[in-house]
């Protein structure tokens, strides 16, 4: 009689061993139950991505009988997901590969995400801006224009220009920037945060002077 299929059979070939230590640590008595997500064959000679929960069904001396399986078919999750990460990669590359500082802030002002553009322009290492607010890199009056200019995004959802603003360096010197913010928006519509993009016109604006 021809033995009949189990689960670690069908599974992809570079999956079968997690697949395995899971099945002794059930058979051993160390766990009842487990919950894996790996690649299964089907008829096709295609794979399919599946959550498999397996659950040991013993005797009453507790030996193994049998396997109580089911597995949830989720391929097209993979692929969404997948898509969006390769979406995302593309995004950021993109963003690094343009001259000017693209940024995004939560509710507070607080850095969420930047290009490395922005840490050239206001001059701070990567993980001295993330988090930061632009109080703690600008004076007071400044201050409080950007927070009149982004509390005005936030109440119209109209997108705002930001000219001639001075910010402070870690090293102490000064830059004028300009720039532009947006209001973004979660998956309910609800404003979640703000995005823009600033450019340092301080050589601009001296030669304007002289």
């Amino acid at each position: 009689r021809e033995r009949a299929q189990a689960l670690i059979d069908i599974a992809h070939p570079d999956d079968r061993e997690k697949t395995r230590k899971l099945s002794r640590k059930a058979r051993d008595g160390k766990i009842n139950s487990y919950q894996i997500e790996t690649r299964y064959l089907k008829k096709n000679g295609d794979y399919l991505w599946g959550i498999a929960q397996a659950t040991a069904i013993k005797d009453n001396n507790g030996h193994l009988q049998y396997w109580l399986s089911l597995i949830e078919d989720i391929t097209e999750q993979k692929a969404a997901k997948e898509a969006l990460i390769q979406s995302g990669r593309r995004y950021r590359n993109i963003l690094e590969s343009i001259e000017e500082g693209y940024f995004e802030v939560d509710l507070k002002g607080d850095f969420t995400f930047f290009n490395d553009q922005v840490c050239e322009i206001i001059g701070y290492p990567r993980q001295d801006l993330m988090g930061m607010n632009n109080r703690q890199y600008t004076t007071p009056a400044t201050a409080k224009k950007m927070f009149q200019i982004f509390n005005r995004v936030f109440k119209t959802g109209e997108s705002a220009k930001i000219a001639k603003y001075e910010i402070i360096r870690k090293d102490g010197t000064k830059k004028i920037l300009e720039g532009s913010a947006s209001l973004m928006r979660n998956s309910d519509n609800e404003p979640s945060g703000f995005r823009g993009i600033l450019r340092d016109v301080t050589d601009r604006i001296q030669a304007q002077k002289e």
